[in-house]
């Protein structure tokens, strides 16, 4: 095996083994980004702020209509399991 080869072999089998996690980071960001959330309302455990986290989480959640208390709410739920993340109703007017 000759040097040049030997060193384009390396380069080759390191950008194969980094594209790997390259391309399921990039798909996953294009998942969250087509679920259509506000970047605000991303923010699944109300810390304040929206994290690279909790946008990469947003692919995993749906959102869907509840009734709380006689209150027209929306839920953000984990598709796989059904379970609730949060529930976000509009602030009542005084």
């Amino acid at each position: 095996m000759s040097a040049p080869f030997g060193k384009w072999l390396i380069v080759a089998t390191i950008a194969a083994i980094l594209a790997i996690p390259a391309f399921f980071f990039v798909a996953r960001a294009m998942t969250a980004w087509r679920q259509g959330y506000d970047w605000a309302e991303m923010d699944w455990d109300d810390k304040g702020h929206t994290s690279m986290t909790d946008f990469l989480r947003a692919a995993d959640i749906g959102k869907r209509p509840v009734d709380v208390n006689g209150q027209s709410c929306v839920e953000y739920f984990i598709y796989r399991d059904g379970i609730t993340v949060k529930i976000v109703c509009p602030q009542r007017r005084s």
